[in-house]
């Protein structure tokens, strides 16, 4: 799925450094890469959280992501790894349903466990990796510090992208359940059209998504554009986006408890 940006100011590895999230020496993700692969020497960390990470390395020749998954950061996780889950082995699944039906990914190529003292059932995984690509998170505060909701063209348009994304991944069969502008990776080179890709899959379900479904995915994925100026306005463009035309179904997701919370929790209750 291309986008309709046209230009965007040259990118390097080292740009995206200085907004990317913050880096501690022997945390996780650290950690478990040196059990891995024998190094953490990561050429960028897309993202890092308490629940894992993601880091851009050079392997076998060629740059991949590696991802660590602390399932005890989550306790859906927790007790989900308990019983055999594996979230490493679901990402390989999806990645490649994903693929089948269409949906652009960065592929799931390998996986496997590591047990760290403040992780024992922790899984990781090694995903293929478009160069120069950055997360849509990364590019936002690149491009616009300090700034949440879409205030430049380029992020406009990707905002808009990512939308239409969600409905056909949807409308393929799948719903997401952690949509966000982390988990997407802006690929192409300056000045060319570009695609959105998805890079965290393990929270992917391969069912039906419902207006409830739908509703969740939608609001995880406004959630990174919260403003307390024009956020009604940013749910409703981002709607149009997702369902143009479609009128019933905007406001069968507006109707939802979820986005009801959403804007309630923004000060604008949409009456419909």
């Amino acid at each position: 799925m291309t986008s309709g940006v046209s230009e965007l100011p040259p990118y390097s590895l080292q740009d995206v450094s200085e907004v990317a999230p913050e880096r501690v020496q022997g945390d996780d993700l650290h950690q478990a890469a040196q059990q891995v692969l024998g190094h953490c020497d990561f050429l960028d960390v897309l993202q890092v959280s308490r629940r894992g990470g993601l880091a851009v390395i050079r392997h076998q020749g060629a740059l991949k992501v590696f991802k660590f998954i602390n399932c005890r950061a989550d306790w859906k996780k927790r007790w989900a790894r308990l019983v055999g889950w594996n979230p490493a082995r679901r990402a390989v699944n999806m990645s490649r349903a994903l693929r089948a039906a269409g949906i652009p990914v960065c592929e799931v190529e390998d996986h496997g466990g590591v047990s760290l003292p403040s992780a024992p059932r922790a899984v990781w995984t090694i995903s293929h990796y478009v160069e120069n690509g950055r997360t849509l998170r990364q590019l936002k505060q690149h491009l616009q510090p300090g700034k949440r909701a879409p205030a430049l063209p380029e992020i406009e348009a990707l905002f808009a992208d990512a939308m239409r994304l969600l409905k056909r991944i949807h409308d393929a069969g799948f719903e997401h359940r952690d949509y966000h502008a982390g988990n997407l990776l802006v690929t192409g080179e300056p000045g060319t059209r570009h695609e959105l890709r998805l890079v965290d899959l393990e929270t992917v379900m391969q069912r039906r998504a419902g207006v409830l479904q739908r509703a969740r995915d939608v609001r995880r994925f406004l959630e990174n554009f919260v403003e307390p100026e024009g956020f009604e306005r940013l749910v409703d463009a981002a709607l149009e986006h997702y369902a143009p035309g479609d009128s019933a179904l905007q406001a069968r997701i507006r109707s939802t408890r979820r986005m009801q919370g959403l804007l309630r929790k923004k000060g604008a209750r949409w009456e419909g």
